[in-house]
């Protein structure tokens, strides 16, 4: 009957109508270009045909759209935020479709000064979320330039179904940097050497660490590092280990092989 749910897995009648049966040579994938369009949905940047660019983040909590103006010129700069925040909702409308992003979204526009072209991009994002089949209830545009929506969330976003946390810097997007490393390392060297102080002179330990710390240590930090021997009176070598994660280190006895200090993280 009219108006009547389809059984699951089965499409409703509008849905029937719409099916096609592709029979061409090419995959299927490659005819309609899918591919790229999956990898569009995947990307933190988004490039506006105007030359500005979003940068989305998706978190638990909610989706973060930050607007720049990038390359945009117009014959005025607030012409320039116009045009550029006009593209942007237009363009945010259509990836929270494309990425089936739920929940808060908080959108950081160009901040505009007249509160004529505030409305105009107001109403714009409004007028393209009618495309929307999911529910969705948009704020004004806020004094610090955010204009915040929820969006109704029927399953969970593309990204979350796909990706999954990187197991190297658990999900971070960042790990420590090489100079970081190092400081963290002589920092629980002095700590080693002041624990075991007066148990022996010229304690004697070898560093485990992965390749790219070494390097760092070698090459920038050998004048501290022989520093750090005459001070504490100790002798240190260094050994790479390449299955060991950036972030972690083992420093033990170089003679008895305990383990004196160790900084893990799990890959």
């Amino acid at each position: 009957p009219p108006g009547a749910r389809s059984s699951p897995g089965r499409p409703g009648r509008r849905v029937r109508s719409r099916i096609q049966l592709y029979d061409g040579e090419a995959p299927i994938f490659d005819h309609f270009d899918v591919e790229r369009h999956l990898e569009e949905s995947m990307r933190r940047k988004v490039i506006l045909k105007s030359g500005g660019y979003l940068i989305l983040e998706e978190t638990e909590a909610l989706m973060s759209i930050d607007v720049n103006t990038g390359r945009h010129k117009a014959r005025s700069q607030e012409e320039t935020i116009l045009e550029v925040n006009l593209e942007a909702v237009e363009e945010v409308a259509r990836q929270l479709r494309l990425r089936n992003v739920g929940g808060l979204v908080m959108i950081d526009l160009i901040d505009m000064s007249s509160r004529k072209h505030q409305n105009n991009v107001y109403r714009a994002f409004k007028d393209a979320l009618k495309r929307d089949k999911a529910r969705t209830n948009v704020l004004p545009i806020s004094k610090l330039g955010i204009l915040e929506m929820s969006r109704q969330r029927v399953e969970e976003s593309i990204l979350a179904a796909m990706y999954v946390d990187c197991p190297y810097c658990g999900g971070r997007g960042c790990i420590k940097s090489s100079l970081t490393m190092s400081v963290v390392i002589q920092r629980h060297i002095g700590a080693v050497v002041r624990r075991h102080k007066g148990e022996r002179q010229n304690l004697k330990l070898q560093i485990v660490v992965h390749p790219s710390i070494l390097e760092r240590l070698r090459e920038e930090d050998e004048e501290i590092l022989v520093a750090l021997e005459s001070k504490f009176g100790c002798h240190m070598t260094f050994k790479s280990n390449p299955n060991q994660h950036q972030e972690s280190f083992t420093i033990l006895n170089a003679e008895t092989s305990d383990v004196m200090a160790a900084v893990e993280r799990n890959q």
